[in-house]
């Protein structure tokens, strides 16, 4: 039986709708998974430029709908390994930037080449970008929490077949030109159409699992793979897991929540003046100040940059504020009477989620960042997110003064 490519398209566009549709279905009840977020962004592009497919083949209207389709494709991929990435923990700020000029371009491709026979106006950026973001996605499967898990195998292996194909399509249509026989017979939308199925049916099967798995993690905090230092700190991945937990049940209650971020810049500085030992002697004293101080029903950790973080529940962003003052102050004491050789500048960043939201990166960003402002002010020691006024400089009132 011969299919045409029409009817490809048609039977992709339903397959991608049913199995798409039913994982942003799950992804709307699931308000607290960042990663489920991003591949549901990227099955809706899918179901986009399914249905621009559609429009494509059924009405004459111009090169919009090739456009459409084109970056959505790329978007969908782009998103993909993005959900890939946030699952690992990772940042996506700057690749989120680059998934969207990416599709921008394979947007503008097409609208500012002239018109080509069966939409392949532009293909050759929607191929490239597709290629690159099949293959970075099938990369980062192999790292951190995604290699880890079995599931994560079958995405990687299936994005890399994507990649692979992507790149072939990229080459044929740059060497032998898209109304090529040989092009036509192996790469052409009907070809892209079977792929297109095989790789959200695994994609939706794999990611669904994979969020199952994360969820699980997140809210086990007396896992048998907790992560302790030796003095009782929660190291990176096992303060993450406990605070995800936390703003899970936080979040269902309405309460107030807070992650305090205590960055010491100098410690680099007293390593080279005075040697590795008076560092380590500073970064432990000042560890200890925050354990004496801290609630106890607080979880005190660790980030994956070595920052000392705490995540605590306070009555109300008065006592936060309080609490944080108290605990720079406290930090300074101890350091005087450990007789280290430098008292070095702390900063103290806060964030609430009565201003961050509960989503567990954007409140440690927030109180990451508001703790590098503390460390760049002259003025102030505690810095609390969202309530300073600027991006940049802590404003009066929200801010503790040294």
């Amino acid at each position: 039986m011969t299919l045409d490519p029409d009817t490809v398209k048609l039977i992709t566009a339903l397959v991608v709708h049913v199995a798409g549709g039913m994982f942003v279905l799950e992804t709307m009840l699931r308000k607290d998974d960042r990663a489920g977020r991003m591949w549901a962004l990227g099955f809706l592009a899918a179901m986009i430029a399914t249905e621009a497919a559609v429009v494509r083949a059924v009405a004459e209207i111009g090169p919009w709908p090739t456009a459409v389709g084109n970056a959505a494709w790329v978007g969908c991929l782009g998103l993909l390994w993005l959900g890939c990435r946030v699952f690992n923990g990772r940042r996506s700020g700057r690749a989120a930037a680059v998934v969207a000029f990416a599709s921008l371009l394979a947007l503008l491709a097409v609208m500012l080449q002239p018109p080509a026979g069966e939409g392949w106006s532009g293909v050759l950026v929607m191929f490239a970008a597709n290629a690159t973001f099949a293959a970075l996605g099938a990369a980062e499967t192999l790292r951190g929490a995604m290699r880890r898990s079995r599931t994560g195998l079958g995405l990687g292996v299936v994005l890399a077949i994507v990649a692979v194909f992507q790149a072939v399509r990229f080459l044929g249509a740059l060497t032998l030109g898209t109304q090529h026989e040989l092009f036509r017979s192996w790469t052409d939308s009907g070809v892209a159409g079977i792929a297109t199925i095989c790789l959200v049916i695994v994609a939706v099967v794999v990611a669904s699992v994979l969020r199952a798995e994360q969820v699980r993690l997140r809210g086990t905090e007396d896992s048998a793979l907790m992560a302790i230092a030796p003095d009782g700190v929660l190291l990176a991945s096992s303060f993450s897991r406990v605070l995800g937990g936390r703003l899970m049940r936080a979040n269902r209650r309405a309460e107030l929540f807070a992650v305090l971020v205590v960055r010491i810049d100098a410690l680099s500085r007293i390593a080279t003046a005075f040697g590795a030992d008076e560092a380590e002697h500073v970064r432990q004293a000042a560890r200890a100040a925050v354990r004496r101080l801290a609630p106890t029903t607080a979880a005190l950790g660790t980030d994956d940059r070595g920052l000392l973080m705490l995540a605590f529940q306070p009555s109300s962003p008065a006592d936060a504020r309080q609490l944080a003052a108290r605990m720079h102050r406290a930090m300074l004491d101890q350091l005087r009477t450990a007789g280290v050789p430098v008292v070095p500048p702390i900063g103290m960043g806060l964030s609430l989620t009565s201003v961050s939201g509960y989503d567990r990166d954007v409140l440690v960003d927030a109180a990451r960042a508001a703790a590098k402002r503390a460390m760049a002010s002259d003025d102030v020691t505690v810095v609390v997110a969202g309530e300073d006024g600027d991006a940049d400089e802590p404003a009066r009132g929200q801010a503790v003064r040294r």
